[in-house]
């Protein structure tokens, strides 16, 4: 995603933020939480950094889209005593008609060699909605059986990792050698139906060009394509025999369009204002 194997980035998509649910999600589908994206082998910003992409996305049925996304990191503090970042993240159609949303994670994560897979956990706060007054309304985040429980283990939701070596990719900002990581990950889930086990399954392959020179993430593109598939069998049946039957399928090719400094959250300075104010959070 060099010292530790390259593992992929789970996604954190917009209308939920159960652990178990993201998972599963693609690394870069389109959301206004990037808390999944960031590179967590070892820190890759200062405050004031960001990063945009082009997410180009294609399938089976022939529809197609493009959208633009921009990660940034628009402040640090002390979150009940935990050092913390604040990052807000920019979904869209293009750089001036997008939607934000609003994370504050912990610094731990970088700590963690999972992090990659359970980043969700070191999530402190996020923003849910905007007010009538069109403030951001924050949500602290807690985990169940926190600071007793010991974290679950999820390296096996990394599926195959090969890494491949170094290649050169054309960008907007010019070529960039990066190293390239490729994924493959396939995940079942089988329902008794009647007499019948119905088996649906995602199978993902993904391929991604890695470097440092690109802030927060190190992503300089990525190319996943995503197929779910229909199996059917009897009800205490071997499955292997049956046939994987298609139902769709979806590409996604990623990016980098753009990176630098300065950046700033204005819904971040909303929130400290009504902070300051008592309103608190949830």
């Amino acid at each position: 995603m060099l010292a530790r194997p390259i593992a992929p980035r789970a996604g954190l998509l917009l209308l939920a933020f159960v652990l178990a649910a993201t998972l599963a999600a693609p690394a870069f589908a389109v959301r206004v939480n990037g808390v999944g994206l960031i590179d967590y082998r070892k820190k890759n910003y200062n405050v004031g950094d960001w990063v945009r992409y082009r997410i180009e996305v294609s399938s089976s049925n022939g529809n197609e889209a493009v959208s633009s996304q921009e990660v940034r990191i628009v402040g640090e503090e002390n979150f009940r005593g935990e050092p913390c970042t604040w990052i807000e993240t920019r979904s869209g159609p293009d750089t001036t008609a997008f939607a934000s949303g609003l994370t504050l994670f912990s610094n731990e994560a970088f700590r963690d060699t999972q992090a990659d897979v359970r980043f969700s956990v070191y999530v402190r706060m996020m923003m849910m909605e905007i007010d009538e007054e069109g403030n951001p309304v924050m949500t602290e985040v807690k985990r169940a059986g926190s600071g007793i429980a010991p974290l679950p283990d999820l390296s096996g939701m990394r599926g195959e990792v090969d890494t491949l070596g170094f290649e050169t990719v054309s960008t907007p900002r010019g070529s960039i050698e990066g190293r390239i990581v490729r994924l493959h990950r396939k995940i079942r889930n089988p329902r008794d139906t009647g007499d019948s086990t119905i088996n649906r399954i995602t199978d993902l392959k993904r391929q991604q060009w890695i470097s440092r020179k690109v802030p927060i993430t190190s992503l300089i593109k990525e190319v996943e394509t995503e197929d779910w598939l229909r199996q059917a069998y009897r009800v205490g049946t071997v499955s292997t025999s049956a046939p994987e039957t298609p139902v769709s399928s979806e590409t996604r090719t990623v990016t980098v369009v753009a990176w630098g400094t300065g950046a700033r959250s204005d819904i971040l300075d909303l929130w400290k204002k009504k902070r300051a104010r008592g309103a608190g959070t949830r």
